[in-house]
């Protein structure tokens, strides 16, 4: 079965560059960090501690302004392997750049030549049919290189009324990414940049019921330049700009040391899809999540151990299981 599933991605990679003259990066978006793969990717306007470059590079300038360096590995039940690493530094007293690497491969797949010309159920019904016959092996490979840099700004929105002032953080980031990829003998080439803001605010000036309660809009643009992808067959795909839009809600729980958190989000990748996620932080020791990413639901757990922040998320696929595992450490 393990080599049928191999087929069968091969099968779609295969079919999706030489039938749709497209390439996305499907890789290199299953390596989103665990934090966000357990909230159901709806993270794209609340406050994660690592993977800014693919969820919204303004993240990056949110929060403290504590350096880290994190680690990601996610196993995709023997389909795949992603490895994503990320650094965070402090620029002067405004400034912080981020530097994110992925490698992302699918070891060991069976060559099915011919396939083209096949409709999707012969596709299929071959790949079944042949899943336990020896044959040639490729090997399959995404990487990633992003530079990010972000920066926060603070200010407050004053409606003219004696006691209503909303206290504004404003944190705008912008990446510049490389993408190269490797499938069977091809190799493709790509150049991107993606932007992405945030906002949060609080309402305690309306109302003392809204004191411990932040509200955040996020929006993240990727792709605006539409990616293109050179591939040495000379044939050129583009990985098309999407847009990422969400809210959160973060409710201050000080009696029980705690913190909750709601967010949601939509992407224009997806058609009538909504993701979903919630959070539960206490004490700065133990992270709950668990999240709906329109398709199938999610879980995550992290754990604080003083500079370190280990992280798990699990979510359930067709077909296999996707785990992840993240270390975070703040210096």
């Amino acid at each position: 079965m393990r080599a049928v599933r191999k087929s069968i991605i091969l099968i779609l990679l295969g079919s999706q560059i030489l039938l749709a003259g497209e390439y996305a990066d499907a890789f290199l978006l299953a390596s989103q960090h665990p934090q966000v793969q357990s909230l159901g990717y709806s993270s794209v306007a609340t406050r994660v501690g690592s993977g800014h470059a693919l969820n919204n590079p303004a993240g990056f300038a949110v929060g403290e302004r504590t350096q880290h360096v994190s680690l990601v590995y996610q196993g995709f039940q023997g389909l795949s392997n992603n490895l994503a690493i990320e650094g965070k530094y402090n620029l002067g007293d405004s400034y912080v750049l981020g530097v994110t690497v992925i490698h992302s491969s699918v070891d060991d797949l069976f060559s099915r030549p011919n396939l083209s010309a096949l409709t999707p159920a012969d596709r299929r019904d071959s790949v079944l049919a042949l899943g336990n016959i020896q044959g040639s092996l490729i090997d399959y490979r995404e990487d990633g290189a992003f530079i990010s840099l972000a920066r926060q700004f603070e200010f407050e929105f004053n409606l003219g009324w004696k006691f209503f002032k909303i206290p504004c953080r404003l944190p705008i980031g912008a990446s510049a990414k490389y993408i190269d990829k490797v499938l069977v003998d091809n190799r493709g080439l790509g150049f991107g940049i993606d932007i992405g803001s945030q906002l949060f605010f609080n309402l305690a000036g309306m109302s003392k019921i809204f004191s411990r309660t932040e509200f955040g809009l996020g929006l993240f643009l990727s792709d605006i330049l539409n990616t293109p992808v050179y591939w040495t067959t000379k044939h050129q795909d583009a990985i098309k700009r999407s847009l990422v839009g969400g809210f959160s809600i973060t409710q201050n729980l000080p009696k029980y040391a705690s913190q909750l958190t709601i967010s949601s989000s939509v992407q224009s990748r997806y058609t009538n899809v909504r993701q979903y996620g919630i959070a539960i932080k206490v004490k700065d020791t133990v992270f709950l999540r668990g999240g709906y990413d329109g398709y199938t639901p999610s879980l995550g757990l992290g754990i604080g151990l003083k500079k370190f922040i280990i992280d798990y998320s699990f979510s359930q696929h067709e077909l296999a299981n996707m785990q992840k595992i993240g270390i975070n450490y703040h210096f």
